[in-house]
C-alpha cells in the first residue's frame, strides 16, 4: 500500500473527482487504500445517470482523477483511470420515514429514527493512480467543537473550493452536524462524497452527504463508524483517535486521556477550596495548562463549579474575553453575528457594573456553587498594551470579583519574577503559588503507556515504551516534545503496532519536533514565500529586555499583510500555528507551543539572531501605544539617541513595521529636523556628547543598582516560596527561610510568608525541627536544654541550647534504623537502640563543631542485641544504661562497657524503662487485666521484683523517678493520686476536679514535673498546671492551632531558669510552650477593643462580670493594667455592644444594661459617669440580616437584639440611639444636652422602615439613612432640621464618613463596599469590594478611615490599606488561613494609625497583631532559638542571601 502521508496534505493525494459521461464533475470520492475509494451512492448515480435502489451493473464504470495533484503528474490532466462499484448501499427513499425537509438538496435520504448507514458506495479503481495516496480514517465518539475542512466541486468552480467548519454532535439518524466557520464557503452540491478532515484529530472522521439551503448554513456527514458499518473490511485501515495531543494542551474534554498528574490536580483543587487565587508556576513545557484544564477543572466541575477559561491575549479587552467565556453559559446556542453583538453588550455591562451580578445570575441559572475563572498563560499579561493591562489588573485586583469566584492561573516560571515585580499583576499572581515540578520516572511511564493501554488492539513494540522513556530528558521542556512524538508515532502505527522503525524515522523524542516543523515548512512555504514566512514568525515571537526569555505572541490578522496571512493559514494545517478569533471576533494566529522557539532550529536561530530587533520592536510598540493614548504629544516622541538606533532597523527591517510605528518614527524625524534648524551646530554637537556621557554614566549606575535590586527580590520570592514548602516537613527551617527572605529583600511575598510563620508559631516559646520525616518520639535533659529526637524513618537528631541560648543541631550518625533514644538528666550523654538491637552512646560536647564525641558501643559485646521495641533507661548521671535482652533486664556500665546486673523482665512491658533514684532499681510499666496499667520495680542486684501499683488508667513518672502519678476512675470521675516509687505508698492528698467545666472520667494528665509536685492537665484546647500539694490550678494556657495541629506531650513538665514549659510534638515539629505560674491567658472575651493609639486593649469578659485593660502586646497572655467590676446583674455583651473611645482616647463608653451606658477613664477604668437612655425597642426580625455599622463608626457585621447604639461625636459628646430617639450627653457629668426623634424622617407609607443613625463629622450632627429611601440626610439634633443631603443608592445599608467629611464609605446590599469623594455627583475612589456586607456573612471584618487619607479593610484573612484616590492598595498583609478549625480570621478592631489589629479565629478571645515585620522577625528568632543555617542549608540558598544572617 502507498504510505499514508501525515497531516491534511494527504487530502491532496486522496481526493478524487468523480466525472459523468460528459467529463463534468458531479461529486467527490476519496481513497482509503491504493485502489479502494469511498463516496456517496447518489454521486455514483449522478455519474452513471441512474436512479432507484438497485446497485449499478457490475460492468458500470465511473471516471475519476486527482483534482488536487499538479497536472504534470496526471499525464496532461486527462482522467487517469476508472472505477467499478465494489459495494453499494442506496440512499434512503422518502417512503422509509418522515418526509425529507425541502431544504435538503444533497440527497433524498429519509429519516426513520433508526441509525442505519445509507448512501454509501465503495469503489475499486482499475489501477492505482500515480501520485495518489490514501487518507487515514479516524473513528471518534466525540468531535464537538473540532475544526474541520472539506473539499468540493460546486457548479462554476472547476478548480474546486475549500470549506472550513466546526463539528457538532450526532443526530438521531446517525449523521453528524457541521456548522460553517466564519465567512467561508458553505457546503453545497458538489461536496457530496468528500472526506471530512478533523484538524484536531488529524484524520478523516466522515464523509459529506447532505447540506441545508438557507440560514444557518448547516451540513451533515456520515461518520467513520457508519462507513465502517457498511464496509467492515475497511476497519483494518481505520485508526482510533489519537489519545495524545501533540503540541496542544489537554483540555477538559480530554480528562480521561490525561495521565500522570492526578496528585498535583488534587492538590491544586484543594488549594482552591481555601484560596481565592492560585497560580500554578512551572517552566515552559511542564504541562501547566493541561494540569489546569484537564486535571483541576474536571475535579471542581464535579463539585458544582462552573468554568470559564480566558487568556490575556493582546488586542482583546479582558472584559470582552470574560464576556466571551460567560455568554455560552448564560445564553447557549447563539449564532455567530448575534453572539459577537451580545458579547460586546455583556462586556460593557461587566466593565460598568462589575461581574458580581452576572456571576450570581449564572450560578443561579446553572445551579452552580462557584465560578472557576482559569487564566491560562498569565505571563502574556506582560505583553498587553497599557489600557488592556490596566483593565486586566482591575478585573483581578480591583475587588470586582465576588467571593463565589475562584481564579486559577498558569504562569511560566521564568516569568515569575517580572510578574511579581509588576505592581498591578504581582499581588494577584503571588497570592498563592503552586510550584509544578516535572513528572518523575513513574509518572512519565504512566504518560507514555496508559493512553495506549486504554485502546484495545493498539500496543508498543517490545521495549519501545522503555526506549521512549529513556530518551525523554529530565528537563521540564521535554513534555511537549514527548507529546508531539507520541502523537506522530500514533498516526504512523502499522496494524495497531507502534514500531521502532516509525520512531526512528520521526527522529526520536529529541528530533521529532524539528523534523515535523521542517516537513511542514517544506510543504507549505515555497521558496518565493520564505521571506514572508520569516517575517510572520518574527511577529509571533516577543522578546524584550525585561523578559527573561523569548515567548510566543498572538498576532491579529489586521496587523499582518495578505501574504503573511496566507502563509499562516497554510501552516495552520500542519499544526505548527494555531488560528482563531479573539473575543471581539478578530482573527488571530500564534505558535502552537513555545517549544517551537527552542526546539525548532530554524525558529530558534531566528529568535536568537533577531533578539535585538525583537526587543527594539517591543519597546517601539510600547512607546507608540503611550504616544497614541496621550493624543500624540511631541514630548513622548523618540529621543535623538533612540532615533539613531532606529535607523539601522528601518533600513534592514522597515517593511516589518506597522503603519502606526512608521508614522511614529516619521513624526520624531520631523520634530528632530525642526529642532535642529533652531540650534547652532556647535552647541548641538557639544550638548549631544555631554548628554551621551551623562546618560551612559547614569544608565551604568542605575542598571547595576537595578540589577542588584531585582536579583535580591527574586531571591526573596524564591525563599518565601521555599519557606512555605518547608512548613510541614521542617518548620524551624521554614521560619528561618522566611526570615532570610525578608532580610534579603522586603518583597510582598516575603512579608506575607513571614507573617504567616509568625501567626503559626506565636503561641510557642521554642520550635525545633530538622528530623528526616515525622517525629516519632523525643527525650530531653532535665532542664530541656538538650533534646534527642527520633523520626519515623529511624533517623536521630540532637539539639542543644534549647532553653539556655542559641539552638544548634546535628544529625546523629547510625548504621541502622534508630528505634529509641535516651538522654542523661544533665544532658551530657545520649544513647540509642537500633532496629537490629545494637546500642550506641555519645558524649554531648556543646562547644564542639559537631556537638558529639566519638561513637561508642553501649553494651558488652558486638553480638548482644537489645530489644528494639523497649525504650531503654539511662541513669541520672549518664553512667548506666538498662534494657531488655531476650527475657532479661540488663544493666551496663557505660564507662567500662561491662554488664553490672540482670533480672527477669516483667511480661507485657508497655512503657519506657526508668532508673529509680537509688540507681540500682528499674521501674517498668506493663499491662494488667482489662487494659489497666501496672508499675513494677526490679532490683537488678538481687533480681527481686515488686508490684508497686495496679489497676490504674495511666501511670506517669516524675523527672527524678521518685514519684509515680496515676489516674483512676472513681464514682464516675478521674482521681489523681501520687505514690512513692521506693515502696508504692501514697504520698500527699488525692485530687478530684472541683470545676465542673473540667470534670471527666477520663485521665487528662499529660506531664509531670521533676519532683512530682506539679502536673499538666489537658482538656479541650487548653492546658493547666496543677499544684498537687495545694490542690489548685496555678497556670493555664491555650494550645496553639486546631485539633490536628496541637502538640502531643512527651510526659515531662520541664523547669528551666525559673520557667515551666509544656513540651510536645506534632508531625515534624517539637514545641516548647511556657506555662509559668503568673502568666495569665486572656479570658474568653465578649468584646476586645484597642485604644486609639493601639498601645492598650480593653477586654470585656464574656459573662459581662468585669472590664480589663491590658497591654496591647502580641501573644495570648498579657499583664493587666487596670480592672473594673461591672454592676450586677451583669449585662452579657452582645456582638454589637462595642466599647467606644472619644476622639482624645481619654474616655471609653460601654453598655452595661439594656439602656445603660457607663463612661470610664480609659487609663484607670474609673467610673466617670452613667447615662440612662430611653429604653430601646427590640430589633424587628428579618429587617437587618447584617449589622453593618458599629458604634465607633467603623463598618463591621455585628447583629444585635435591640435597636440601640452609642458613640462619641466629632466634639466629644456622647450620643445614644434608642430606636429612633437620639440623645446627646455630657460624658463627664452624664447630663443630657439634646434630644431628637428621627421617626418623622420615615416615609408615611413605611412607618416601620429600618433606620440607621450614625456619626457625622460635625458638631451636633448625625447622619440618618432610611432603608428603601434614596439619599442620606444630615440632621442637627439640637433643632431637628436637615442641614445637608448625600446622594446614595436604594440598596445602601449604611454610610461612614471620614474625619474631615471629604469622603464617605457606602455599604450596599448588592455590590458591597465602596468609598466615594463627596461632590455633585460623588466620585468613586475605591471598590466595590463585594465580599463585605454579604447578607448572611458570619465573619466579622473592619473597614475604617485612617487619619492620613487612607482607608483600611480587614477582611478575608488580609489587612489592606488603600490611599484614597489612587489605584490599588497601598499596603497589604495576607494572614493566610488560621491553624484552627476555622478557615478564616475575623477582625475585632484596628488602631487609629492602622498599625495594630485585633484578630481571632473560631472561639478565640482575639489576639493583638502589630503589623510590623521587625516585630515578627524578633519574635520568630526567639522562637527558633536564634539558630543559624547549617553549612548544608546555606549551600542551597541564593547567592544574595548567603551573606545575611536571619537572626542577629
Amino acid at each position: 500500500m502507498h504510505p499514508v502521508v501525515p497531516g491534511p496534505r494527504s487530502l491532496d493525494a486522496a481526493v478524487l473527482r468523480v466525472r459523468d459521461s460528459r467529463g463534468q464533475g458531479v461529486g467527490v470520492a476519496f481513497l482509503v487504500s491504493d485502489t479502494l475509494a469511498l463516496t456517496c451512492a447518489h454521486v455514483v448515480q449522478a455519474a452513471l445517470g441512474t436512479t432507484g435502489d438497485a446497485a449499478p451493473d457490475a460492468a458500470a464504470r465511473v471516471h475519476v482523477d486527482l483534482p488536487l495533484v499538479p497536472a504534470p503528474q496526471r499525464d496532461g490532466g486527462t482522467p487517469v483511470t476508472t472505477a467499478g462499484v465494489e459495494q453499494w448501499v442506496p440512499p434512503r427513499a422518502p417512503a422509509e420515514g418522515p418526509p425529507v425537509p425541502a431544504a435538503r438538496t444533497e440527497s433524498s435520504a429519509g429519516r426513520d429514527g433508526v441509525v442505519v448507514p445509507a448512501d454509501v458506495a465503495l469503489l475499486r479503481l482499475e489501477a492505482p493512480l500515480p501520485g495518489a495516496g490514501p487518507v487515514r480514517l479516524v473513528e471518534a465518539d466525540e468531535v464537538w467543537g473540532h475544526p474541520l475542512r472539506a473539499y468540493g466541486l460546486p457548479a462554476g468552480r472547476p478548480g474546486g473550493v475549500w470549506h472550513a467548519g466546526v463539528l457538532r454532535g450526532r443526530q438521531a439518524d446517525g449523521w453528524v452536524q457541521a456548522d460553517l466557520a466564519g465567512d467561508g464557503y458553505p457546503v453545497s452540491r458538489g461536496f457530496s462524497g468528500g472526506p471530512v478532515w478533523d484538524d484536531q484529530l488529524s484524520g478523516v472522521v466522515g464523509m459529506v452527504t447532505v447540506a441545508e439551503v438557507g440560514e444557518p448554513p448547516v451540513s451533515y456527514l456520515v461518520p467513520t463508524s457508519g462507513l465502517l458499518a457498511v464496509c467492515p473490511q475497511l476497519r483494518a485501515v481505520a485508526l482510533p483517535p489519537s489519545p495524545f495531543r501533540g503540541l496542544a494542551a489537554f483540555e477538559e474534554a480530554d480528562a480521561a486521556l490525561f495521565h500522570g498528574r492526578q496528585a498535583e490536580s488534587e492538590e491544586v483543587a484543594r488549594a482552591l477550596s481555601t484560596e481565592r487565587r492560585v497560580t500554578v508556576v512551572g517552566p515552559s513545557g511542564s504541562g501547566k495548562s493541561s494540569l489546569a484544564l484537564a486535571g483541576v477543572v474536571p475535579l471542581l466541575r464535579a463539585q458544582g463549579a462552573q468554568v470559564v477559561v480566558v487568556r490575556p491575549t493582546r488586542g482583546s479587552a479582558p472584559f470582552a474575553s470574560l464576556a466571551a467565556g460567560l455568554l455560552p453559559l448564560l445564553e447557549p446556542g447563539l449564532a455567530g453575528t448575534e453572539r459577537q453583538e451580545r458579547t460586546a453588550e455583556l462586556a460593557a455591562v461587566l466593565r460598568r457594573h462589575g461581574p458580581a451580578d452576572t456571576v450570581s445570575r449564572l450560578l443561579q441559572l446553572r445551579h452552580g456553587s462557584r465560578l472557576l475563572l482559569v487564566v491560562d498563560q498569565f505571563e502574556e499579561a506582560l505583553g498587553l498594551d497599557p489600557p488592556e493591562a490596566d483593565e486586566f489588573a482591575d478585573l483581578l485586583t480591583g475587588g470586582t470579583l465576588p467571593d463565589t469566584v475562584r481564579v486559577l492561573m498558569t504562569l511560566r516560571a521564568d516569568f515569575l519574577e517580572p510578574v511579581l515585580a509588576d505592581p498591578r499583576l504581582g499581588p494577584v499572581a503571588g497570592e498563592h503559588l503552586y510550584a509544578l515540578a516535572p513528572p518523575g520516572p513513574g509518572r512519565l511511564r504512566e504518560i507514555v503507556t496508559a493512553p495506549v493501554d486504554a485502546v484495545p488492539g493498539v500496543s508498543y513494540e517490545p521495549q519501545l515504551a522503555e526506549r521512549i522513556i529513556a530518551d525523554t530528558g529530565a528537563g521540564p521542556g521535554e513534555l511537549p516534545l514527548l507529546g508531539l512524538t507520541l502523537d506522530l508515532l500514533w498516526r504512523r502505527q502499522e496494524g495497531g503496532l507502534l514500531t521502532h522503525r516509525a520512531y526512528e524515522r520521526l527522529g526520536g523524542v529529541s528530533g521529532a519536533l524539528g523534523r515535523h516543523a521542517d516537513d511542514g515548512w517544506s510543504a507549505c512555504v515555497p521558496p518565493e514565500d520564505e521571506e514572508v514566512a520569516r517575517r510572520l514568525f518574527t511577529r509571533l515571537v516577543q522578546a524584550t529586555a525585561d523578559l527573561p526569555a523569548p515567548a510566543r505572541r498572538t498576532a491579529l490578522r489586521t496587523e499582518l499583510g495578505a501574504g503573511e496571512w496566507r502563509v499562516a493559514q497554510r501552516l495552520a494545517s500542519t499544526r505548527l500555528l494555531v488560528t482563531g478569533r479573539n473575543a471581539e471576533g478578530i482573527e488571530t494566529v500564534e505558535l502552537a507551543h513555545e517549544a517551537l522557539i527552542t526546539g525548532w532550529d530554524k525558529l530558534s536561530d531566528w529568535a536568537t539572531g533577531d533578539r535585538a530587533f525583537l526587543e527594539w520592536r517591543a519597546g517601539l510598540r510600547r512607546d507608540v501605544n503611550r504616544w497614541e493614548q496621550a493624543e500624540r504629544p511631541p514630548e513622548l516622541l523618540p529621543t535623538p539617541l533612540q532615533l539613531a538606533r532606529s535607523e539601522e532597523w528601518l533600513d534592514a527591517r522597515g517593511d516589518e513595521l506597522t503603519d502606526a510605528e512608521r508614522r511614529y518614527l516619521e513624526a520624531a524625524h520631523t520634530r528632530r529636523r525642526a529642532r535642529a534648524r533652531r540650534r547652532r551646530v556647535m552647541l548641538s554637537a557639544i550638548s549631544f556628547v555631554v548628554l551621551l556621557v551623562i546618560v551612559a554614566l547614569a544608565a551604568f549606575h542605575a542598571t547595576r543598582e537595578e540589577s542588584r535590586k531585582r536579583a535580591a527580590e527574586a531571591a526573596s520570592r524564591a525563599l518565601a516560596l521555599a519557606a512555605a514548602d518547608e512548613t510541614r516537613t521542617a518548620p524551624a527551617l521554614g521560619v528561618l527561610k522566611a526570615l532570610a527572605a525578608h532580610r534579603t529583600a522586603p518583597t510582598q511575598e516575603a512579608r506575607d510568608e513571614l507573617l504567616r510563620q509568625y501567626l503559626r508559631y506565636q503561641g510557642y516559646d521554642r520550635v525545633l525541627s530538622g528530623v528526616l520525616g515525622t517525629v516519632r518520639e523525643f527525650e530531653t535533659s532535665a532542664d530541656g536544654d538538650v533534646v534527642l529526637a527520633v523520626s519515623q524513618l529511624g533517623r536521630a537528631i540532637l539539639f542543644t541550647g534549647v532553653t539556655s541560648g542559641r539552638v544548634r543541631s546535628a544529625q546523629v550518625p547510625s548504621t541502622g534504623q534508630v528505634m529509641h533514644g535516651v538522654v542523661a538528666a544533665d544532658g551530657k550523654r545520649i544513647a540509642y537502640v537500633q532496629a537490629d538491637g545494637k546500642a550506641v552512646r555519645f558524649d554531648v560536647v556543646s562547644d564542639a563543631a559537631g556537638l558529639l564525641g566519638p561513637k561508642r558501643p553501649a553494651s558488652d559485646g558486638p553480638d548482644v542485641r537489645l530489644d528494639p521495641d523497649v525504650i531503654p533507661a539511662m541513669s541520672a548521671d549518664g553512667r548506666s544504661l538498662a534494657s531488655v535482652v531476650g527475657d532479661r533486664l540488663v544493666r551496663w556500665n557505660l564507662e567500662s562497657g561491662t554488664r553490672t546486673g540482670d533480672a527477669p523482665a516483667p511480661p507485657d512491658l508497655t512503657g519506657p524503662l526508668a532508673f529509680a533514684p537509688d540507681g540500682r532499681t528499674l521501674l517498668a510499666t506493663s499491662y494488667g487485666e482489662g487494659g489497666t496499667r501496672l508499675l513494677n520495680s526490679v532490683d537488678l542486684t538481687t533480681g527481686r521484683a515488686t508490684r508497686l501499683l495496679s489497676g490504674r488508667q495511666e501511670i506517669y513518672l516524675s523527672g527524678d523517678r521518685s514519684t509515680a502519678v496515676s489516674c483512676r476512675e472513681e464514682k464516675g470521675q478521674s482521681v489523681i493520686r501520687r505514690y512513692r516509687t521506693s515502696d508504692g505508698s501514697e504520698a500527699g492528698r488525692s485530687y478530684r476536679e472541683r470545676d465542673e467545666a473540667y470534670t471527666t472520667d477520663m485521665c487528662t494528665v499529660e506531664a509531670v514535673d521533676e519532683a512530682g509536685r506539679r502536673v499538666v492537665l489537658q482538656w479541650g484546647d487548653e492546658v493547666r498546671v496543677l499544684d498537687l500539694d495545694r490542690s489548685e490550678a496555678i497556670s493555664r494556657a491555650p494550645l496553639s492551632g486546631g485539633v490536628s495541629t496541637q502538640i502531643r506531650s512527651h510526659g515531662r513538665l520541664i523547669e528551666s531558669h525559673g520557667k515551666l514549659f509544656h513540651v510536645g510534638r506534632n508531625d515534624a515539629l517539637i514545641a516548647f510552650m511556657e506555662i509559668t505560674p503568673g502568666r495569665r491567658p486572656l479570658e474568653k472575651a465578649g468584646q476586645h477593643r484597642l485604644t486609639p493609639d493601639g498601645k492598650r486593649s480593653l477586654i470585656v469578659q464574656e459573662d459581662g462580670s468585669r472590664t480589663e485593660l491590658h497591654q496591647a502586646a502580641p501573644g495570648r497572655s498579657t499583664r493587666v493594667l487596670a480592672r473594673a467590676t461591672r454592676a450586677e446583674p451583669y449585662w452579657v455583651p452582645e456582638k454589637a455592644d462595642i466599647p467606644v473611645f472619644d476622639t482624645t482616647g481619654e474616655l471609653v463608653a460601654d453598655r452595661e444594661g439594656r439602656n445603660l451606658v457607663v463612661v470610664r477613664d480609659a487609663s484607670t477604668l474609673r467610673k466617670v459617669a452613667t447615662v440612662k437612655s430611653v429604653r430601646p425597642p427590640p430589633t424587628v426580625p428579618d429587617t437587618r440580616s447584617v449589622r453593618d455599622l458599629d458604634m465607633s463608626g467603623g463598618l463591621s457585621n455585628y447583629p444585635q437584639d435591640y435597636e440601640f447604639r452609642y458613640f462619641f461625636d466629632h466634639a466629644g459628646r456622647l450620643l445614644t440611639v434608642s430606636g429612633t430617639v437620639v440623645q446627646q450627653w455630657d460624658p463627664r457629668t452624664g447630663r443630657q444636652t439634646a434630644r431628637f426623634d428621627a421617626g418623622d424622617l420615615r416615609p408615611d407609607d413605611e412607618p416601620d422602615a429600618v433606620m440607621t443613625i450614625a456619626p457625622y463629622p460635625a458638631r451636633n450632627k448625625v447622619s440618618v439613612l432610611v432603608t428603601g429611601s434614596p439619599g442620606l440626610r444630615v440632621v442637627d439634633i439640637t433643632t431637628g432640621k436637615v442641614t445637608d443631603r448625600v446622594r446614595t443608592e436604594d440598596d445602601t445599608l449604611s454610610v461612614q464618613f471620614s474625619a474631615d467629611g471629604a469622603y464617605f464609605a457606602v455599604l450596599r446590599r448588592d455590590t458591597g463596599l465602596e468609598v466615594r469623594r463627596r461632590g455633585v455627583p460623588s466620585h468613586r475612589v475605591l471598590g466595590p469590594l463585594s465580599t463585605l456586607g454579604e447578607v448572611g456573612a458570619n465573619v466579622r471584618y473592619r473597614a475604617v478611615f485612617l487619619d492620613d487619607g487612607r482607608y483600611l479593610v480587614a477582611s478575608d484573612n488580609a489587612v489592606r490599606t488603600y490611599r484614597l484616590g489612587e489605584r490599588g492598595y497601598e499596603d497589604s498583609y495576607v494572614l493566610g488561613a488560621p491553624v484552627t478549625v476555622s478557615d478564616r480570621y475575623y477582625f475585632l478592631d484596628v488602631s487609629g494609625d492602622g498599625k495594630t489589629v485585633v484578630h481571632g479565629a473560631f472561639e478565640e478571645p482575639g489576639t493583638v497583631l502589630v503589623l510590623d515585620p521587625e516585630v515578627w522577625s524578633r519574635e520568630l528568632c526567639r522562637v527558633i532559638g536564634h539558630r543559624a543555617f547549617t553549612a548544608e542549608e546555606r549551600e542551597g540558598l541564593p547567592a544574595e542571601s548567603k551573606s545575611r544572617r536571619p537572626c542577629p
